[in-house]
């Protein structure tokens, strides 16, 4: 009967916690999606893919001890931030210099849009003004050698390349 109840008891604290380790992990994965690993591939903690890749390894163990003291993830976060400067984020705050960030590659596109569209007027408006046929008054020894030239011309239709 007491083997019985110790189960019973077992199996509840087991459901209890659960779920608020469930929550933890889902904490867990969301922050390491935010923080870029520090080994140097450049990519998210939860993306980081070396086999054994100590720096993914030591952040995601840090990450779970800070949320296992009960700290939220904006604290676990701002510890990140504090130990390796704003380089960690995986996406730079929208704030100061770095609204820079998110603005520039907007206007940029923008910019070149306009440039484009700019161009492409100036193209065409001087396709529309250009005179259809040119006339070209001819000098007076042109004449001349315009002359030797069909005169070739007909030579040469008649007796062909030799």
């Amino acid at each position: 009967m007491i083997l019985k109840s110790l189960g019973i008891a077992l199996v509840f604290v087991l459901l209890l916690v659960s779920p608020v380790r469930a929550a933890q992990s889902a904490a867990s994965g969301d922050i390491a999606q935010q923080l870029i690993c520090q080994c140097g591939c450049t990519l998210t903690l939860a993306n980081c893919s070396h086999g054994e890749c100590m720096s993914r390894d030591a952040m995601n163990t840090l990450i779970e001890q800070k949320l296992s003291q009960g700290q939220s993830e904006k604290q676990v976060i701002a510890f990140f931030v504090a130990q390796y400067g704003e380089q960690v984020l995986a996406s730079p705050p929208k704030r100061g210099f770095n609204l820079v960030a998110w603005i520039a590659p907007f206007v940029a596109i923008l910019a070149g849009a306009a440039i484009i569209i700019f161009a492409m007027r100036e193209w065409v408006k001087r396709g529309s003004q250009a005179p259809t046929t040119t006339t070209t008054e001819s000098e007076p020894g042109e004449e001349k050698y315009r002359q030797q030239v069909e005169q070739e011309l007909d030579e040469f239709r008649e007796r062909g390349f030799r």
